[in-house]
């Protein structure tokens, strides 16, 4: 049917590339905070996110939060839970981190509960979206704007969309 497993990417990226990965089995989002400082207390899980942290350049994907919203399709978040991050002004996620027009983190709701990667500093690392589609031009925008990543991988027509935004 075409699915794959989560960790499929990862794995073919670091086999073409010759490298190790180190995926983290984890939910994007865990059921609660108490559920997520559980998980994020294990030793493996905190080996990986010190790695993660040391990253030279880091590859991540903006997620839309529409109707098809990865979160929900991939059973991260429901929809009400959706609903309220709408409400909320959330226009996009990268690692499961939502954030507004403006980029700025949503507080509360969802966040409370990322189990996933920090957000890659854009300081110390390359932090490149592969983001491509008009669902997702307010989480490019955003995240371009306010420099939650400095680089982007997209296609022609979603560049061209980007800059007539400007």
């Amino acid at each position: 049917d075409g699915s794959a497993a989560f960790y499929n990417v990862i794995f073919n990226i670091a086999e073409a590339v010759k490298a190790r990965s180190f995926p983290m089995p984890l939910p994007v989002i865990a059921s609660s905070a108490a559920e997520r400082d559980m998980l994020l207390s294990q030793p493996m899980i905190q080996e990986t996110h010190a790695l993660a942290g040391k990253a030279d350049i880091t590859f991540v994907g903006i997620g839309d939060l529409g109707p098809d919203a990865p979160l929900v399709q991939d059973g991260f978040i429901n929809t009400a839970e959706l609903r309220q991050l709408q409400k909320a002004g959330a226009v996009g996620e990268i690692v499961g981190w939502t954030f507004d027009a403006q980029g700025r983190l949503i507080d509360g709701l969802t966040n409370d509960r990322v189990a996933s990667a920090p957000l890659p500093s854009r300081e110390s690392s390359t932090v490149v979206a592969i983001a491509v589609g008009e669902k997702k031009m307010p989480g490019i925008k955003a995240a371009l704007n306010r420099r939650l990543v400095n680089g982007l991988l997209t296609d022609e027509r979603t560049a061209e969309a980007l800059l007539k935004a400007k």
